[in-house]
């Protein structure tokens, strides 16, 4: 029987990054994927949909080209080579490189296949039977539905299945108004569906600031997407192209008719079949872990979406390598909750960091918020975009910045100024005393920090420190 120092579960972002650290480490790893390496980032997530996102923006700017001076006479997208282009993005990012993602180089074994526990040390791969020292579980999740009556006999898709489509939907509806669901509406939206989106809260992207969160609705409106919030879905008919949604919004009763559902609700860890009664332990919503990433077993770990917490790719990696370094290590370090950037990649995106205002307050902070509009930039207004705000949360106290919240051009890009200044725990006028290029997006940024009271004896002293 072979024996290692760590066998990883998944080859997602988390377990990738997992294997990778622990094999630069010395130490000797396997990993176990049965699906495809990359897991569902570069499959059905981040990779095909952002290509997915960006072949629609292309078709949307063509549409505005005449604002512009540009004459174009284009009559229609082609979907289906919109989605060629999708193929193209996902070959080019997956690579390739060799099949076990480069493991062999780092002296790790790569094992193609399902893994089931045996025992608290003892991992059956395959027909083989290993032993680890350390275990790191790194599964990911998969897409749930909600039980709505007639549902599954009518049919229905996920995003596994959205980005896989070559025909475009003529009459899509999507449950769920997170950033999955907004950002398939507006993609199909803009190249030519009927879109509704069908949301039970009182409003979208739920865990945004909710001013970000009325613009987006407002912004995605204007395109034509129906959105209706504080609205469940109470039955569904029909089957094929032919489906009919019973839904109700308070009071009001109404149909809809589409040919596609795209399910958007909510996500599971994909922990069943793995057997993990057999290390002691007893999930919950997911794996529970400890700020460590250490589970109920204190040598099992947990890193990635499985373990339900945030669930972005840039998280999951960070998680793997946080729970490979902590398994060899007598001083371990705990995630750091403080600074994780959100980004959705509507059109304008949205982007957020920290703790929204309200939020704060219900902490006991006493904050200020510095707010700047898009409308009031140059780069935006010369970009042919003003949409959007900048919305900068400090404590009043120590200028310390606790959050930011964004809805406009590249603001996924943006917020990253605001990630490096909380991480190194620097006030809000390290922002307004560093020179920004003109004109720039992050501008906007620096003038919503300019807005605020100058704390330059704590950048000074951070800095000096």
């Amino acid at each position: 029987m072979r024996e290692y120092d760590l066998v990883v579960i998944g080859g997602g972002s988390a377990g990738l990054k997992a294997a990778r650290t622990a094999a630069r480490l010395g130490r000797k790893v396997a990993l176990a994927e049965e699906r495809e390496l990359g897991g569902e980032c570069f499959w059905a997530g981040c990779v095909p949909t952002k290509a997915m996102v960006r072949a629609a923006q292309v078709w949307h700017m063509i549409g505005r080209a005449s604002e512009f001076g540009v004459d174009v006479r284009v009559s229609r997208a082609d979907f289906r080579r919109a989605m060629q282009y999708r193929d193209r993005v996902i070959a080019r990012v997956a690579g390739d490189g060799p099949a076990d993602g480069g493991l062999s180089r780092l002296g790790a074994d790569f094992f193609p296949m399902r893994a089931v526990f045996e025992s608290s040390n003892r991992v059956r791969i395959g027909e083989e039977i290993v032993g680890a020292k350390q275990i790191a579980i790194a599964t990911g999740t998969y897409p749930t539905a909600p039980p709505i009556p007639g549902m599954a006999e009518a049919g229905y898709i996920t995003n596994r299945e959205a980005v896989t489509l070559t025909t475009l939907p003529e009459r899509l509806v999507v449950l769920g108004a997170g950033p999955i669901g907004m950002e398939f509406a507006q993609i199909f939206r803009r190249f030519g569906a009927e879109v509704t989106v069908i949301e039970r809260l009182d409003r979208v992207l739920g865990s945004e600031d909710a001013e970000i969160s009325a613009l987006a609705e407002r912004y995605l409106g204007e395109e034509g997407i129906r959105i209706l919030t504080g609205t469940t879905v109470e039955r569904v008919e029909g089957s094929g192209a032919n489906k009919l949604l019973h839904v109700a919004q308070g009071a009001v009763r109404r149909e809809i008719r589409a040919d596609t559902i795209l399910v958007a609700t909510g996500r599971a860890p994909a922990i069943d079949g793995l057997n993990v009664e057999a290390l002691g332990l007893r999930p919950d919503r997911g794996l529970v872990t400890d700020a460590y990433l250490r589970t109920e077993a204190k040598h099992v770990w947990a890193a990635g979406d499985v373990r339900m917490g945030y669930l972005f790719t840039h998280v999951a990696s960070y998680e793997g390598r946080l729970a490979a370094m902590n398994a060899f290590t007598d001083r371990p370090e705990p995630f750091d909750h403080r600074v994780v950037p959100r980004c959705t990649y509507i059109d304008p995106e949205v982007a957020s960091i920290g703790l929204t205002e309200r939020q704060a307050i219900e902490r006991g902070l006493r904050v200020v918020t510095q707010r700047f509009s898009f409308a009031d930039l140059d780069r935006a207004i010369i970009f042919g975009d003003a949409r959007g705000i900048v919305k900068l949360v400090y404590d009043e106290l120590d200028g310390q910045l606790v959050g930011a919240h964004l809805i406009g051009p590249d603001a996924s890009s943006i917020v990253a100024e605001v990630a490096l200044c909380m991480k190194g725990h620097l006030p809000i006028s390290a922002i307004a005393d560093t020179m920004h290029a003109y004109p720039s997006f992050p501008e906007a940024v620096e003038a919503a920090a300019l807005s605020a009271p100058n704390y330059r004896g704590q950048v000074e002293g951070a800095t000096g420190g």
